[in-house]
């Protein structure tokens, strides 16, 4: 019962962070949270858009620039290992590593300083796709490690 409650607990917590993050306002000018942002901001929707291709998943398409991580949760594509990346990630900071995707082709940003120092054990074509932005059409490998 305990541990239950524990979890229920984490789940809520886990849950407000989501909802407050989804409501903040980035200071961070590098990274775009997605094209509803950008169009509010602008008053124009963009119309360059970018076919993401998650190998085996799902393909989908998103705004040039936008942060990859945003257009996966979007388009409904599983992106974290387990229960604990769904309920202990960083909330897109590139700081825990749970959003880690392959890119096998495509045309996205350069490496992060919070990627270069997270993955410097890893091939340069993984991403954390917090980090990532979508800068053309792409072909993904979600979760490369499992």
């Amino acid at each position: 019962a305990r541990h239950t409650m524990f979890l229920r607990s984490l789940a809520l917590l886990a849950l407000g962070a989501c909802a407050a993050d989804a409501f903040a306002v980035s200071g961070t000018p590098m990274l775009r949270s997605g094209s509803a942002q950008r169009s509010a901001v602008s008053g124009v929707s963009s119309l360059s858009m970018a076919k993401v291709n998650v190998q085996g998943v799902k393909q989908f398409e998103c705004d040039r620039e936008e942060v990859l991580r945003t257009a996966m949760l979007a388009s409904q594509v599983e992106l974290y290992y387990g229960m604990k990346g769904k309920l202990l990630n960083c909330n897109g900071g590139g700081q825990c590593g749970t959003c880690k995707v392959e890119l096998i082709k495509g045309n996205v940003s350069p490496r992060t300083d919070a990627e270069n120092k997270l993955l410097k054990d890893k091939p340069a074509s993984f991403r954390l796709a917090c980090q990532t932005l979508v800068m053309g059409d792409i072909e993904i490998r979600n979760k490369p490690d499992a």
